[in-house]
């Protein structure tokens, strides 16, 4: 099986992900205007990513390649580090409020929870174009609960430390 008719096949799981791509995009045009009165550059970030995710969704609709498929798990993946980032370490070295932890919000998580579930449906996607027999997904997929597995002491000491 190719990659793209595995990916054809699940045409279900691409609109779940458009859905989630723009729930976090309008979420993210929503908090613009107030990251623009904190600093221009904050302001900036959030409008690029939310125009990022919305022309994201034509372009996995019409499109659902194997490249398309890793952009949308690059790009959230990048959104999602550097939410977490901002969480604990704090804000990177750039605009006024660098070094500064920022708190967890109700609609931040919101956001964070679509992008992290965009990663999760596009990466087995790109999992399923690549195992082509059953022994390569039973391998996948045990490697993949293993990883998860290892991280979470890490996922729930950093949820302690955030409440």
């Amino acid at each position: 099986m190719s990659a793209t008719r595995a990916i054809g096949d699940h045409r279900d799981v691409l609109h779940a992900v458009a859905a989630l791509s723009l729930v976090a995009a309008l979420i993210h045009l929503w908090v613009t205007p107030e990251h623009f009165e904190e600093w221009w550059g904050y302001g900036a970030f959030f409008l690029v990513c939310a125009v990022a995710q919305v022309v994201y969704v034509p372009l996995l609709l019409r499109r659902p390649n194997r490249t398309v498929l890793l952009l949308g798990v690059a790009g959230n993946s990048a959104i999602v580090l550097l939410y977490l980032l901002t969480r604990v370490v704090g804000i990177p070295v750039f605009g006024p409020e660098a070094g500064e932890v920022e708190g967890v919000g109700t609609i931040d998580l919101c956001a964070t929870a679509s992008e992290a579930a965009m990663v999760v449906a596009l990466g087995a996607l790109v999992l399923m174009g690549i195992a082509r027999n059953r022994t390569t997904m039973v391998g996948l997929v045990f490697a993949t609960v293993l990883l998860m597995a290892a991280h979470l002491p890490h996922v729930l000491l950093l949820l302690i430390a955030l409440l």
